[in-house]
């Protein structure tokens, strides 16, 4: 666990420098300056292409997974959603025809449970 929480760490550094650079060169590049953008990006270079790739490659799959989770969240409030206005309206339907069935429970009291003992 903890050797990849610090391969983790080390990725999002990595990452973290890779999107400061690509910053920095549009920066220069807005502010009109000459910048050889393949030599600084390190067009060419087999490694840091491969860095580059395995960088857009985390990326793309930190989005996709924080997409799923987004939709997957909107689901379940939707459904809640759903359900709260379903209780609502058989709620009120009750109300109207009279059939509660709340009048027809005892209610049981709740207990407060005890604090843990010292030891």
């Amino acid at each position: 666990m903890l050797t990849l929480r610090n391969e983790y760490s080390s990725f999002s550094r990595k990452a973290d420098a890779k999107i400061a650079l690509l910053k920095d060169v549009l920066d220069r590049i807005q502010r009109g300056e000459q910048v050889d953008v393949e030599k600084v990006l390190g067009t060419g270079d087999e490694e840091q292409e491969q860095e580059w790739a395995d960088v857009i490659k985390h990326i793309e799959e930190e989005d996709r997974l924080w997409q799923a989770k987004d939709r997957r969240e909107k689901r379940r409030l939707n459904k809640e959603q759903k359900a709260a206005a379903s209780t609502s309206d058989e709620e009120t339907v009750s109300k109207d025809t009279g059939d509660s069935d709340s009048e027809n429970q005892n209610p049981t009291p709740v207990q407060a449970k005890e604090p843990p003992g010292f030891y």
